[in-house]
């Protein structure tokens, strides 16, 4: 679960790492009335769960309180990467005289913690790995322990940083890396790390992700909240995962991340030189599936503007599909004109098939994702639909 910039900031100020002065504003002129209080020139910042905001336009230098109230107004009626701005965070702008990178997450091969700093900081960090992955250097860290003051201190030479610089930094590694500990965080990172004239560091920007297996001991996130959409909370509220994927005709419901994503690929693979037909959404069902479940799939999908067909592909090693082809009839009671395509395989499949045709859905047998994606694709390209 991702934090949003200033509520990550928050976190950090609580361990001591010095951010810069802010406050959260809701609408423009509140934007304008914060800018006006701090009289300083200041940055306007969308919040937005989402990286590189910087280049979409979504942070913004304003050197006047009115300056900042027009650009919040500007980014509160728009969106960054898609995304609705739930407030814009008016901020004293700084005088950087070096960005810097600091950030910690978890090493997928070993399964620890690795802390990485840099003298390459900035919005082309990404590139830095990339080309010059030498620029950044890395530390280890046993999950069962902590980094300590010495390991701070010779990641922070490794990384080019001189004296004043290594003993403002090395403090530092330790205070983000008790965060990401006592926190449950997956990410924990500073990006720009600013270093001003007078050698201090500030967290010009951060972003914090929590493990969301253990929110039950963090009870003041609310992942719920942090979900863009109607449809996206009712399906996380069930156990299901749901992304808005903007404007296709295509409704999509599976039983896998995996052979979701696949199926989304391979619609797209069918699409002319507009680009259509496209998927609607993307729908994972979670671990098991039930009559009620499936349901309530099936009615967050059809309920979402423009969607002309509907495809099904669920695969049953254990899960009773059966059940969930019963939830599939109950929707479609609802819903008679909505052409659906099935391609359900595994348990009890043939009873499943039954079911299926009985509430009238066209099953593919073939196993191939490919003939239930052409099947959709037919189904929408004949005049009655």
């Amino acid at each position: 679960m991702r934090l949003h910039e200033y509520e990550a900031k928050e976190l950090l100020a609580r361990y001591g790492i010095r951010i810069p002065r802010g406050t959260v504003a809701a609408n423009a002129a509140d934007a304008e009335a914060v800018a006006a209080d701090m009289a300083v020139a200041v940055m306007v910042k969308a919040q937005v769960l989402a990286g590189g905001r910087g280049k979409a336009g979504g942070i913004r230098r304003a050197g006047n309180a009115r300056c900042a109230g027009q650009l919040a107004a500007g980014m509160l009626s728009g969106t960054v990467h898609g995304l609705h701005p739930s407030g814009v965070l008016i901020e004293e702008q700084l005088d950087i005289h070096r960005e810097l990178y600091l950030g910690i997450t978890v090493d997928t091969a070993s399964g620890c913690p690795v802390i990485m700093l840099s003298a390459a900081g900035g919005v082309d960090i990404e590139s830095v790995a990339r080309e010059t992955p030498a620029a950044i250097a890395r530390l280890p860290v046993n999950p069962l322990g902590a980094p300590t003051a010495r390991q701070a201190a010779v990641l922070a030479r490794d990384a080019g940083l001189g004296d004043a610089a290594c003993r403002e930094a090395a403090p530092l590694v330790l205070q983000l890396y008790r965060l990401f500990s006592e926190e449950d965080a997956l990410i924990a990172e500073i990006n720009p790390l600013a270093e001003l004239a007078d050698g201090s560091l500030v967290a010009a920007d951060a972003v914090v992700e929590i493990d969301a297996a253990s929110l039950f001991r963090h009870p003041a996130w609310d992942a719920l909240t942090r979900l863009p959409g109607r449809r996206e909370r009712a399906a996380q509220e069930r156990g299901m995962t749901f992304v808005d994927l903007g404007g296709g005709e295509i409704g999509l419901i599976c039983s896998g991340a995996g052979l979701g994503m696949a199926t989304v690929d391979l619609i797209a693979d069918q699409a002319d030189d507009s680009g259509r037909p496209r998927a609607a959404n993307f729908l994972e069902t979670g671990g098991g599936i039930t009559r009620e479940l499936m349901a309530e799939a099936m009615r967050l999908v059809l309920s979402q503007p423009g969607i002309r067909g509907l495809l099904i592909n669920v695969y049953g090693g254990i899960n009773p599909i059966h059940e969930g082809a019963a939830g599939i009839a109950d929707a479609l009671a609802d819903h008679p004109e909505i052409p659906v395509i099935a391609k359900a395989l595994g348990n009890r499949q043939e009873e499943t098939w039954t079911i299926l045709r009985n509430a009238g859905v066209e099953v593919v047998t073939d196993m191939r994702t490919e003939a239930a994606v052409q099947a959709v694709c037919r189904r929408l390209a004949t005049p009655e639909t």
